[in-house]
């Protein structure tokens, strides 16, 4: 493989075309990180990039979790009973050497390993050396992936070779090791589930194990034959509370199946479907191919680890750590989905489905929260319960309703699903609208919610977050669209759903009422729109002589403490005007920026996208780059020190954004697809795709000029700026960057 650059000290390389990563070396300090990025999944299951000869806690399911009560010394009333956590299961990735019949103990051998991310395969491939006591050389190459069609199951091929004798590979399955130990970080979560499994069956080729809280089963089986010199190895996992008999069955028929395919056969279908995906995905920053690799990186994490099933999401980590022990966020909806909604539909679809399904829960959360009316999802949850146990950052963020409105809106938009707001969205949509008319009340003739909290989870508490009332206002307006537009295409199922909801016209006026009168809060002295009713009475944090030491603040300050002060966390108000910003003006978004910037500490990963797309708005040029650095290098440079607990999904699906919303202005602002492109200077130029309405539309921006091309699909209209392009299938339109 050509290599074009080197990343971090333990020798991260990139391909030359930008189409796979490679990690030299195994340094134990840095295994994590490596295990990390180099992690496979597809949704159900996720493997991470360990060496198999001393591999531990790699594979995760997405059906594989446990529950377990949370202790409180003072619990009042509404607090969360219990939390899920995703556990590793069965190690599948045990390898045991022999050689001449032998064992071999590698622990006292040295090693040196080259490993291969391949981008267009999705295919981890691995050599390792090993020195072994008596100076002889044994070499092992392994190769594996996951199905990224959504089946557990993972396909392995392994052989080795020695001087002067045979070695052969035995591979293994172990019984799942420990979950992660008791944290003081809360990004890493504490370990309820410290029981562990209970083990029904551990064999070589066949483990089963139960969950006791959970009650959730997992059975793990293996199967291996002799393939064109290689031992191929299929495992195939299944997760529920099934018997065990029926969980075995189904994980033997996933490792028989795969088995039977062979390697060859399963590496042509992985390419396929990522042929697929990256005809309309793939990206590139011209002449940076460190950056453009990355990119590509971040986009195959993203796709690879969201659900497929309608019966998952997508983790802040995905399936590639124990980091937020697998928990959904508000993230997923404002972050990672609108990204998917335009390059990978379906799975956005079914990542809606999921929030669907969980309805029930989220109308059980608000009852716990004393809201008579209305439905309001979990801050943090798996199954559908509220699993936060620090409410003031937890479950006063309401705005994850929001947030999830906003999703529906971007997926709708992109591909005119109007099916999903009759079968899902509308309901989902007005139910949890109902639940801003119960949180707030009138005042002065505005509307106002009070005991918020947003996204800087470094100010709680508040009364008129501007964020969580904009985002509340875009909320209400799209239910009253979403119910117009159900009546007038399905009138029976609208008909009936009403009835199902007891939801009149009045109800409905309401809501149009209550948005337009939402109070966004601005201070008319400093001319500045204010990120909550009390924020900027508060006295500054000094945040440029913090030292590092101190960073992120969560770790080193009392909750109150930073609470007191005028300091952010991540991107809140500055993210309101990237998500909620149409009719605010530039220069108001400006004194936004340049006022929040210095206060905010960017400790959470998701704040540096944001500022980099609003600075790309307001022509913060230098700043639009530095933090777009931030979001797409976070975990290959492992920016935060954190990403051995797993990548940063919500950063990795910022850096899309902070391309295609920033520097090509891009908005999910309705049906219409608009562009107002801008290029960096240091730049020679960027290209990327999308579907928009069932069109793949690429986008490429050199020098002065853009050029807009209509793959396949309608015809299509393209705003550049506030002009109008219409281009049919094979056409495309050159023009200047600028209006």
């Amino acid at each position: 493989m050509a290599r074009v650059s080197d990343g971090l000290e333990d020798g991260l390389l990139f391909a030359e075309d930008g189409w796979a990563l490679e990690v030299i070396g195994d340094d134990p300090a840095r295994e994590g990180w490596a295990a990390t990025i180099l992690a496979l999944s597809n949704g159900a299951i996720g493997v991470r990039g360990a060496i198999e000869e001393r591999a531990s806690a790699t594979t995760f399911l997405a059906r594989a979790y446990e529950q377990a009560p949370i202790h409180y010394h003072e619990r009042l009333h509404g607090f969360a009973a219990s939390s899920d956590s995703r556990v590793p299961v069965a190690e599948a990735l045990g390898l045991a050497v022999r050689i001449d019949g032998a064992a071999i103990d590698l622990t006292a051998a040295t090693s040196a390993t080259r490993r291969v991310l391949d981008l267009r395969q999705g295919v981890l491939r691995r050599e390792t050396r090993w020195t072994l006591a008596d100076g002889r050389i044994l070499t092992v190459h392994a190769e594996r992936l996951v199905p990224l069609d959504g089946r557990a199951a993972l396909v392995r091929r392994l052989r080795a070779e020695v001087d002067g004798a045979t070695a052969t590979l035995h591979p293994y399955l172990a019984p799942a090791p420990k979950a992660a130990a008791q944290s003081d970080d809360p990004r890493i979560g504490v370990n309820l589930a410290s029981r562990g499994f209970e083990i029904e069956r551990s064999e070589e080729v066949l483990v089963v194990e139960r969950l006791p809280g959970s009650g959730i089963g997992v059975a793990a089986v293996q199967r291996q034959r002799e393939e064109d010199g290689w031992l191929l190895v299929a495992t195939g996992f299944a997760a529920g509370r099934d018997p065990s008999d029926v969980l075995v069955a189904e994980a033997q028929a996933l490792a028989d199946t795969a088995l039977a395919d062979g390697f060859g056969r399963a590496v042509e279908a992985q390419r396929a479907l990522l042929d697929a995906f990256w005809a309309g995905a793939d990206l590139d920053v011209a002449g940076q191919p460190r950056l453009t690799a990355t990119l590509r990186a971040n986009l195959f994490h993203l796709f690879a680890s969201a659900g497929r099933d309608g019966r998952s999401s997508a983790a802040a980590k995905g399936l590639t750590g124990e980091g937020y022990e697998g928990h959904y966020f508000w993230d997923t909806e404002a972050f990672m989905l609108p990204v998917l909604a335009v390059l990978a539909p379906d799975i956005a679809r079914a990542m809606l489905v999921y929030r669907s399904a969980t309805l029930d829960a989220a109308f059980a959360n608000a009852r716990a929260l004393d809201h008579p009316r209305g439905a309001l999802y979990a801050w943090r949850t798996i199954e559908g319960r509220e699993c936060s146990a620090h409410y003031p950052s937890g479950s006063a963020q309401y705005h994850i309703n929001a947030a999830i409105a906003f999703a529906i809106g971007c997926y709708v938009d992109a591909t005119g699903d109007e099916a999903f707001l009759v079968e899902h969205g509308a309901r989902m949509l007005i139910e949890t609208a109902r639940l801003w008319l119960v949180l707030g009340d009138w005042a002065g003739g505005a509307f106002h919610l009070r005991g918020v909290t947003g996204p800087d989870e470094y100010t709680a508490l508040i009364d008129d977050n501007w964020y969580t009332n904009r985002m509340a206002q875009k909320h209400l307006r799209l239910a009253v669209s979403a119910a117009a537009r159900v009546a007038e295409s399905a009138p029976e199922a609208w008909t009936a759903l009403a009835a199902q909801m007891a939801l009149g016209a009045d109800e409905l006026a309401e809501f149009t009422r209550t948005a337009d009168a939402m109070h966004l809060p601005y201070d008319a002295e400093r001319d500045l729109d204010a990120q909550d009713a009390s924020f900027l009475d508060k006295p500054r944090w000094d945040v440029a002589n913090t030292p590092a030491s101190q960073l992120p603040l969560l770790l080193h300050f009392h909750p109150m403490t930073l609470y007191r002060h005028q300091v952010s966390k991540q991107a809140d108000i500055v993210l309101g005007m990237v998500l909620g910003g149409e009719q605010v003006s530039l220069e108001r978004k400006r004194r936004v920026f340049d006022h929040y910037e210095p206060v905010t500490t960017h400790d959470s990963t998701l704040s540096a996208a944001t500022f980099s797309i609003l600075a790309s708005e307001v022509g913060h040029e230098v700043a639009a780059l530095r933090f777009f650095a931030d979001t797409s290098l976070v975990d290959i440079d492992d920016r935060h020190g954190n990403t051995g607990h797993g990548v940063h999904m919500a950063a990795m699906a910022g850096s899309w954004m902070a391309l295609v919303w920033g520097f090509a202005g891009f908005r999910p602002h309705g049906p219409e697809l608009r562009f107002r492109p801008t290029r960096p200077a240091e730049w020679k130029g960027y290209g990327f795709g999308l579907t928009w309405r069932g069109t793949l539309v690429r986008v490429e921006v050199q020098g002065g000029g853009i050029t807009y091309r209509a793959v396949s699909g309608p015809d299509i209209v393209i705003g550049h700026h506030d002009a109008e392009i219409r281009l049919a299938a094979g056409q495309s339109w050159t023009g200047a960057l600028g209006a």
